[in-house]
């Protein structure tokens, strides 16, 4: 399931809105101190198995939290933690919907397969941490002809090569 061309376009929106609003400097070298400035705060769960490497409660009128597998590299889990982001804004309604917002209380989201919601989150990720300009200018300084050194980007975004990769495919900059 992929999704359309216009909900990306509002998705990246929002995440750019996201980081204006907060201050969020790129690349994010400390995704905690983003959360815990928009609020909420970051936990090590070591129960969480493979069914899911984070999940995100409600846990006051304007706090949150999101507890992450310890099991993850860094890269991994800052990806996690921001695809939990995502759900906060985008389904939950922090900042975005009150209504929605207050009606959190008893509902948790997980990072786990592959509905709308799952892909709407990894886009806001991919838009948070890397946001569109910020990686056309790094992975512009790493390229040398038509090969893009996508290991250094991911090592600028602090995400996995992987994450670096589909988002500059999902830009149009790389190929599939």
């Amino acid at each position: 399931m992929a999704l359309n061309g216009e909900m990306k376009a509002l998705i990246n929106a929002m995440a750019n809105e996201v980081i204006k609003i907060y201050g969020i400097q790129i690349p994010i070298v400390n995704i905690d101190e983003v959360v815990r400035i928009m609020g909420g705060d970051v936990v090590e769960d070591s129960s969480m198995s493979g069914f899911s490497d984070g999940k995100i409660r409600k846990t006051g009128s304007e706090r949150f939290v999101i507890e992450v597998s310890p099991f993850q590299t860094e890269e991994r889990r800052n990806f996690t933690i921001a695809h939990e982001l995502g759900h906060l804004f985008l389904h939950m309604g922090f900042m975005t919907n009150e209504q929605r917002w207050e009606s959190q209380d008893d509902v948790r989201y997980y990072r786990n397969g592959n509905s709308e919601a799952e892909y709407q989150s990894n886009e806001f990720a991919a838009a948070l941490l890397m946001p569109k300009m910020e990686y056309k200018r790094v992975m512009d300084a790493h390229t040398d002809g038509d090969l893009v050194n996508t290991s250094e980007v991911a090592k600028y975004f602090h995400v996995s090569v992987d994450a670096a990769a589909n988002r500059g495919k999902w830009l149009g900059y790389l190929k599939w």
